[in-house]
């Protein structure tokens, strides 16, 4: 007969298992996991020039990486948002052992396309490219009223004022002022 813990690991064991699953076919049909390079996070993060000040959101960003480095060199408020639940808990994990005391980072699941942009100051995507020319409407606005966006890898078709980049590895940054 099975006592109160062990219903709980199990339970526990199987909402982890069926996490993963959904997590990999959200990767699979959706939003491909791709990290950005852990060698140019440092060279994208002195070409924002993020101060204290700055209200920093990375849309779709993963396991926390870049949130987590953004921190560390501006203190500043970070956001990071990921359709994966995974991903998020993975992210909040590395933020309680990188920062435990912060509160100035929060990770949240959310649709990026449904992010409300309203504070933010500057934006860090690594998403495809049709995901990138999907939040170009929302982008003209939030740069309009002095946002920045950062974009590794890809670009948003016909979008004004671009500026691209290229970093240490052969890959481009495109900054959107």
């Amino acid at each position: 007969m099975l006592n109160g813990i062990s219903m709980g690991i199990i339970i526990t064991a199987f909402l982890f298992f069926f996490g993963v699953i959904l997590t990999a076919l959200i990767n699979a049909l959706l939003a491909p996991t791709v990290k950005t390079p852990q060698k140019v996070i440092s060279e994208i993060i002195d070409l924002m020039n993020l101060k204290k000040k700055d209200i920093f959101l990375d849309l779709g960003c993963g396991d926390g990486r870049v949130v987590l480095e953004v921190y560390g060199y501006a203190k500043c408020k970070c956001f990071g948002y990921d359709i994966s639940p995974i991903m998020i808990i993975l992210a909040r994990t590395r933020r309680i052992l990188n920062f435990p005391m912060s509160k100035d980072i929060v990770f949240d699941a959310d649709n990026v396309f449904s992010v409300d942009l309203k504070d933010i100051t500057k934006i860090y995507c690594y998403l495809d490219q049709k995901s990138m020319n999907a939040l170009k409407k929302k982008f003209i606005p939030f740069i309009k009223n002095g946002g920045v966006v950062y974009s590794y890898r890809y670009s948003i078709n016909g979008m004004k004022g671009e500026r691209k980049v290229k970093l240490s590895n052969g890959e481009y940054l495109y900054i959107y002022s």
